[in-house]
């Protein structure tokens, strides 16, 4: 008999009204063409659950996606974007004029050098691996998908991969790319990241 096997699309959010930014708890919502890029990236998929960060950028489409295919919807509070503290909402343009000896020593090393009053990094990492273990002991077969934030999907990805944050830091991300999480017996494995859905 074939193990039950639970598939976890990862979508990141499309484009949003603030533009490019350091943008975490900031609560802003998807631009014209953020809505566009989220619809095309999951275009004719079938899905028996939506969960989603709280965020604007995520719930809004999440809660338009869930309704138009009659599927239940969870919002997680736990799967929303780190905080940046006082670099929120701010362009890394402005930061290069005001702080460029911080800016770089971030980019350098964002483990000991996260912007003042932002989210440690611990306690980002640990609510994002505690969310997504609950998913996986709530769900056991089925198709998810979970619409999030970059720095949510490079954890999840770094934790299966068990690669640390400096390094997951390489993984690009495009506006609404996809990532895909199956799980069966126990064990997650990443089948893609940051492509379209294989038909």
């Amino acid at each position: 008999m074939m193990p039950n096997v639970l598939t976890i699309d990862l979508l990141r959010h499309g484009e949003t009204t603030a533009g490019s930014c350091f943008l975490g708890s900031t609560d802003v919502t998807l631009s014209e063409q953020g809505w566009l890029q989220v619809q095309s990236a999951i275009d004719d998929q079938v899905y028996q659950y939506v969960i989603s960060s709280p965020l604007k950028r995520c719930v809004e489409f999440a809660k338009l996606f869930a309704t138009n295919n009659d599927l239940p919807l969870t919002v997680e509070k736990d799967l929303r974007e780190i905080h940046f503290g006082d670099w929120e909402a701010k362009t890394a343009e402005d930061l290069w004029q005001t702080q460029k000896s911080e800016l770089k020593a971030f980019w350098v090393d964002p483990v000991n050098n996260p912007p003042s009053n932002a989210e440690k990094l611990s306690d980002f990492k640990n609510r994002v691996d505690q969310s997504f273990s609950d998913i996986l002991h709530k769900y056991k077969d089925g198709k998810i998908l979970l619409v999030t934030h970059g720095g949510v999907i490079r954890q999840i990805v770094s934790n299966i991969l068990s690669i640390d944050f400096k390094s997951s830091q390489k993984i690009y991300l495009d506006y609404a790319g996809l990532t895909r999480i199956e799980c069966y017996e126990g064990d997650s494995s990443l089948r893609f990241i940051n492509q379209p859905i294989r038909r």
